[in-house]
């Protein structure tokens, strides 16, 4: 992941441009629905980092290891995307 995209002046200047109003084809989302929505494009997405101290198995802790740098953050990677998928909430 490499940080937050800024958009350019053009950019944002062409998306307030922007007048379609026709959303025909977009579905229409309950209360419950919008409450759930998460961001799902983390390279626009960058939450706040918080060092945590946890105990995990000692074979789960080598198994992400073995993918070499960045396997915590591929751990947080698997956490999220069971936080997005969570339906019991």
């Amino acid at each position: 992941m490499s940080g937050a995209k800024t958009l350019s002046s053009e950019r944002i200047a062409e998306i307030k441009a922007f007048k379609n109003t026709n959303f025909i084809d977009c579905p229409v989302m309950t209360e419950e629905e919008l409450k759930k929505l998460r961001p799902r494009h983390p390279e626009y997405f960058k939450p706040k980092k918080q060092a945590v101290q946890i105990r995990i198995d000692a074979d789960v802790l080598a198994w992400f290891k073995s993918y070499g740098k960045g396997y915590q953050s591929k751990i947080n990677a698997i956490l999220r995307d069971v936080m997005l998928h969570n339906t019991n909430t």
